[in-house]
């Protein structure tokens, strides 16, 4: 057994996620002691005869990134300039850009390229704290290519301390060489493999991309085959995504840049977690989600990094931190319930990680700054002194 000592512990509680005015409400501990094995098993006041490794001014759960694009290859910095020199999208797709360029390079990527070239971001993000992330397929837009995305998810998630769980996002951009409606039914039929790697499937029901009649057949089919959903919706334009993924019992609908009052009354009344990324708001300059609103009307909001080689390539939890109080105006603890307890919910694993209590997987996160309100006021700071993942101690810098 092991033994952490924390000047200060703040986490949310419990095994479901909280909504409105309960994302605030976290517990704070002073000079308490963190007994465990690959879970925790107690916390207390009083000092255990176990081996203490480390004594740390502030301890947190780990952070649970519930949606990356992670496996993807290669990466479009030029498309990144012509951006920032006012590029449209259009412009960048004619110059060969956009997504597709990523289509382009992971379907002639090899397996073990894609592999070792993702392995690197999985060591960059747990040591910035992330303990456990979504990765997506979507990047092949064919279905040997998406299911090639799952095997990398798969052999990561056995070689990488992270815990990962794959979404298959097949439904990502429209195929350059198929029929939109006839590759949805190529998909569905590949139903029974994919449902070998992963039980979540992902579509994005947006402006450019499938549309609210193509969302409905497919996540229809996708529930049949007893998929947990989730949507990208409402990024580029207000669709209805949010709504049908509300109405569909999605686990989540994410980005939610463009929703109306009436999208967030319906969000926040509904079980659906609505995930907000302001990473791809700050990188792409455009407007942020209205999580105030969600928050105030009673939703459960969780955070993710929407980590990707097009839109946006932060991967830093503290940034992230950072965006979600200076421009979401989240509260500290609001975010930290957001980008653990709601977000391991997002993952189906609420019950066994995102809070720091007796029972729960001991994935915590050191600190050498005293105050949760730090970590958001110093991003891409070098705060991180303690990592420990199921118990294993991936940084100990104390």
């Amino acid at each position: 057994m092991k033994t952490v000592f924390a000047r200060k512990l703040v986490t949310p509680m419990g095994k479901t996620p909280k909504r409105g005015k309960e994302m605030n409400a976290v517990k704070v501990l002073e000079n308490v002691y963190v007994l465990f094995k690959e879970k925790i098993l107690d916390v207390s006041k009083e000092k255990p005869g176990d081996e203490l490794i480390a004594e740390v001014d502030l301890l947190t759960p780990g952070f649970v990134d519930c949606h990356t694009h992670i496996p993807f290859y290669g990466y479009r910095a030029k498309e990144f300039v012509m951006r920032s020199q006012g590029a449209k999208y259009v412009d960048i797709l004619k110059a060969g850009g956009g997504i597709h360029s990523t289509v382009r390079m992971v379907r002639s990527s090899s397996f073990d390229e894609l592999v070792s070239f993702n392995y690197r971001f999985l060591n960059e993000m747990i040591k910035r704290g992330v303990t456990s992330l979504e990765g997506k397929s979507g990047y092949g837009l064919e279905i040997e290519t998406e299911l090639k995305q799952l095997r990398t998810l798969k052999i990561l998630n056995e070689k990488h301390p992270i815990d990962i769980f794959p979404t298959f996002l097949g439904a990502h951009a429209l195929p350059k060489d198929k029929d939109p409606w006839e590759y949805l039914e190529e998909l569905v039929k590949n139903f029974d493999k994919i449902k070998g790697y992963t039980d979540s499937v992902d579509i994005f029901v947006d402006d450019g991309a499938y549309s609210i009649d193509q969302a409905k057949w497919y996540l229809s089919k996708a529930k049949e085959s007893g998929f947990r959903i989730r949507l990208h919706a409402d990024e580029i334009k207000r669709t209805g995504a949010a709504i049908l993924g509300v109405e569909f019992g999605a686990v989540s609908v994410d980005h939610l840049l463009k929703i109306t009052d009436e999208d967030i009354d319906v969000i926040s009344r509904s079980n659906t977690t609505a995930v907000m990324m302001p990473a791809t708001s700050f990188y792409l300059g455009e407007e942020y989600a209205p999580a105030r609103k969600l928050i105030d009307s009673g939703a459960i909001v969780a955070l993710g990094s929407d980590f990707n080689p097009g839109s946006n390539t932060i991967n830093d939890p503290t940034i992230v931190m950072h965006l979600a109080v200076s421009k979401l105006k989240m509260s500290p603890e609001e975010a930290l319930t957001a980008f653990t307890l709601n977000s391991s919910h997002v993952l189906g694993i609420s019950e066994k990680a995102g809070t720091l209590e007796k029972g729960k997987y001991a994935d915590m996160i050191g600190w050498n700054v005293s105050d949760l309100e730090a970590i958001p006021y110093l991003p891409a700071h070098d705060t991180v002194s303690l990592v420990v993942k199921r118990g294993s101690i991936l940084k100990n810098l104390s």
